[in-house]
């Protein structure tokens, strides 16, 4: 733990942090926004008090407002002599190049006040000018594409054309992440137009196809269309079919699996997307995996099944009429139930919800009927392919493929 402290003039702040220094600069970025925010109100607030002066000065208020604007002039210069290197004020105070919504107010009768707001006009635009200075142009694309502390009059396009890096890393974030994060498939077609690397990683080992999975079908066909891996690893060796699923997104997951995605990949601990998606009860993406063979049968590092990880949600009081369908979805998809681990344990969480225990120990000691081993094999034999298609070109009776195909 260190102890640091950083200054703005007469503000000096101790932040005292644990963490990372990466985490510590993004923090003292923001308090340093805060205070030039906090600076740039300020000056406003002195306009808006000049205005009201103004308005006073013409009803006989003219020498008070003189003197409060020959401070306030004053302060003014003195900051914005600071900047004369900048050929912006020329040492006798006269304006060398006037900012656009510079426009010098007309002298009031009894008030010498013109200089004192032009000062203050100029203020504003100054620190306004050194708030987008403080950001390189790439800084202010991803958060223009962010919308987060975003510059009003900042675009997407009009930053890149000004020559903003749409391949450069901002905290752990490219843009072209950032953009599938919030869903915009415009900008991330403009990106992609534009030359933005489809499979580069970000600070988290993941490609921008990571967060599309979560959040946009459009955004995943998108990246797919320009050579984005379907099966890209991240750190936690998961892929984009794995967050779809967990996010239950199952728009996102059958155009991953249509675009080529294996519907098996293992993570770190050797879940499948069929395993996330059971264990949050999502019916619809447990539906789409199994259109494409995912394998039910299969238990992870800890010896929990898709089953099984469904049946612990269950017994902790979180399921609905939903995770029931979804249970007994996957119980006509393996065949017959079986909750116990490699070394034949049933799920702890059981223990919670004694007449849950019962009810799905009684259907694991039901023997399975011939017909329901029958539709387990037939579809493990079509193997890993979308398997509507593969079923419907079979020489069977229509109910028997609405049976292979879990309809019945």
């Amino acid at each position: 733990m260190q102890c640091y402290s950083w200054s703005d003039g007469e503000c000096v702040l101790p932040v005292t942090f644990g963490y990372r220094a990466g985490s510590l600069r993004v923090l003292l970025s923001v308090v340093d926004d805060c205070l030039v925010y906090l600076r740039s109100l300020a000056v406003l607030t002195m306009l808006y008090l000049d205005k009201c002066l103004r308005a006073e000065s013409l009803h006989g208020n003219g020498c008070a407002l003189s003197l409060s604007l020959s401070l306030t002039h004053t302060q003014c210069i003195a900051a914005s002599r600071h900047t004369a290197s900048n050929c912006w004020i020329r040492r006798d105070d006269r304006t060398l190049k006037t900012p656009p919504w510079f426009l010098p107010s007309p002298a009031l009768p009894g008030c010498g006040c013109n200089a004192g707001l032009g000062a203050m006009s100029y203020t504003v635009w100054y620190t306004m000018q050194n708030i987008q200075s403080k950001y390189s142009l790439s800084e202010r694309l991803i958060r223009t594409i962010a919308a987060i502390r975003s510059f009003p009059h900042d675009n997407v396009e009009d930053l890149i054309r000004r020559g903003a890096d749409i391949n450069s890393m901002h905290g752990t974030l490219k843009p072209l992440h950032c953009a599938c994060m919030v869903a915009d498939a415009d900008c991330v077609e403009l990106l992609l137009e534009k030359g933005a690397e489809v499979n580069a990683l970000d600070g988290y080992n993941r490609t921008a196809l990571h967060y599309a999975a979560e959040k946009d079908e459009s955004c995943v066909e998108l990246l797919l269309e320009y050579g984005a891996v379907a099966d890209a690893l991240d750190g936690n060796l998961d892929t984009p079919l794995h967050w779809a699923a967990f996010k239950d997104n199952a728009e996102c997951a059958r155009t991953l699996l249509e675009g080529g995605a294996s519907p098996d990949p293992r993570d770190y601990n050797h879940d499948t997307p069929l395993s996330w998606a059971a264990m949050k009860g999502n019916l619809e993406s447990v539906r789409v995996l199994l259109e494409f063979g995912a394998q039910v049968r299969v238990s992870n590092l800890k010896g929990q099944s898709p089953v099984s990880r469904l049946a612990a949600l269950l017994a902790r009081g979180l399921g609905t009429e939903k995770e029931e369908a979804c249970l007994d979805l996957l119980g006509r998809a393996v065949g017959h139930l079986d909750l116990r681990d490699g070394e034949g344990r049933l799920p702890r969480e059981l223990a919670r919800d004694p007449q849950l225990c019962r009810r799905l120990t009684q259907m694991c000691a039901t023997p399975p009927s011939l017909r329901a081993l029958a539709r387990c094999a037939v579809r493990s034999s079509l193997g890993v392919r979308h398997l509507p298609p593969a079923v419907r070109e079979l020489p069977l009776p229509e109910s028997v493929k609405d049976y292979l195909l879990l309809l019945d």
